[in-house]
C-alpha cells in the first residue's frame, strides 16, 4: 500500500464503498424476498374474503329464518320465554364451539416467512464460513 492506495490501485475510499454497495444490495434481496412472500400469503385470504362474505350473507338470513321457525315450533309446546331461552342457550353453546374451533384454526397458522428465514439462515452459515476461511 502506498500513498493510500493498495497494490492495484483501488482506493481504501473506492473499497468501502464497494462493501457497503454489497452490504445494501444484500439487504435489499432479503428484504425483497420477505415482501414477496409475505404478500403471497396476503394474496390468498384477499381472493377468499369476498366469497366469505356472500357467503356469511346467505348463512345470516338462514339463521334468522330458521331461527324464527324454531322458536315459533318450540312456542307451541312451552310457550315463548322458554322458547327463546332453549334457543338462546343452544345458539350460545354452538357459537362458543365455532369460536373456539376458529381461535385453533388462527393460532396454529403459520405466518413465519419459511422461505426468508431459510436464506437468511443459509447466509448466516456463509458468513461463518467466510469469517472462517479469513
Amino acid at each position: 500500500m502506498t500513498n493510500g492506495r493498495f497494490e492495484n490501485d483501488r482506493s481504501l475510499q473506492g473499497t468501502l464503498q464497494d462493501i457497503k454497495n454489497e452490504i445494501k444490495d444484500f439487504v435489499q434481496t432479503r428484504f425483497e424476498i420477505l415482501m414477496q412472500e409475505m404478500q403471497e400469503k396476503i394474496s390468498s385470504y384477499k381472493s377468499a374474503l369476498p366469497m366469505a362474505v356472500a357467503g356469511l350473507l346467505f348463512l345470516a338470513t338462514a339463521w334468522f329464518l330458521l331461527t324464527g321457525a324454531i322458536v315459533a315450533a318450540i312456542a307451541l309446546a312451552l310457550g315463548w320465554p322458554w322458547a327463546f331461552a332453549i334457543v338462546g342457550f343452544a345458539y350460545f353453546i354452538l357459537g362458543a364451539t365455532i369460536g373456539w374451533l376458529a381461535y385453533k384454526e388462527v393460532t396454529s397458522a403459520n405466518m413465519k416467512p419459511e422461505r426468508t428465514m431459510q436464506v437468511l439462515k443459509q447466509d448466516q452459515v456463509w458468513l461463518e464460513q467466510e469469517r472462517k476461511s479469513a
